[in-house]
């Protein structure tokens, strides 16, 4: 009986931990195929489109980087919580925070070196490569929020705080969202400062959550968070 008790416990936690990230995966695609179908619609003569979709697969390519510091901290932190306790996790995971910012800050300032190099290889109009010069200023900058956003999921992954996760998706999202429906989602610019929203509530919910909500949360001596 308790056996059969154990092993309905952890189903129903796999499951919901599945469900949730099902949920939050749903989320941020229709999200932003919402902000691509914005990009596409936005000119009859294409060039917010193309400079759109220039500085994006621009963008993606530091987000390889940015998912393996995710994937790193989704494995450390755990395994050091399971070998030597809490105080050896928060180290862990306050290290890979480090590095993730360090590694967001080079990648945005390599982006901004290396785009007047990069666009002309996806265009020649002198339109299209100058729109972009401007939204590659901005996914620079998100690559810096993204320091901080991909070392905490990759703790609350590995931590299994699943629910929470996508709970911050979640409001990054509708912040995402509510941009776009505002007079900031009708230029292509906006669109991206839309995107770059979404990662600064991400960011800052991910500090917040590591440093005063999560398992890795300060505590004083009383055994409470510190204030």
């Amino acid at each position: 009986m308790q056996l059969k008790k154990l092993a309905g416990m952890v189903g129903a936690a796999i499951a919901t931990a599945g469900a949730a990230m099902l949920a939050r995966q749903a989320v941020l695609n229709v999200s932003f195929v919402t902000a691509a179908r914005c990009a596409q619609s936005m000119d009859p003569s294409g060039v917010s489109a193309a400079a759109y979709s220039i500085v994006m697969q621009i963008y993606s390519l530091g987000i390889v980087v940015q998912l393996a510091v995710q994937a790193t901290a989704a494995t450390l932190v755990p395994s050091a919580k399971a070998s030597n306790g809490l105080d050896e996790a928060r180290r862990v995971a306050d290290r890979i925070f480090g590095w993730g910012a360090i590694i967001g800050a080079f990648q945005g300032i390599a982006q901004i070196v290396a785009v007047p190099l990069i666009v002309p290889m996806f265009s020649t109009l002198p339109e299209v490569q100058e729109a972009a010069k401007f939204l590659a200023l901005i996914t620079s900058i998100i690559h810096v929020l993204n320091g901080f956003v991909f070392p905490g999921e990759g703790c609350m992954l590995g931590l299994g705080s699943i629910r929470d996760l996508a709970l911050v998706t979640a409001g990054g999202v509708g912040v995402m969202i509510a941009c776009l429906a505002s007079p900031l989602g009708k230029r292509v610019e906006g669109i991206v400062l839309s995107i770059a929203a979404f990662h600064l509530v991400q960011a800052v919910a991910m500090v917040w959550h590591h440093l005063r909500v999560g398992p890795l949360r300060r505590r004083c001596r009383g055994g409470k968070a510190i204030a």
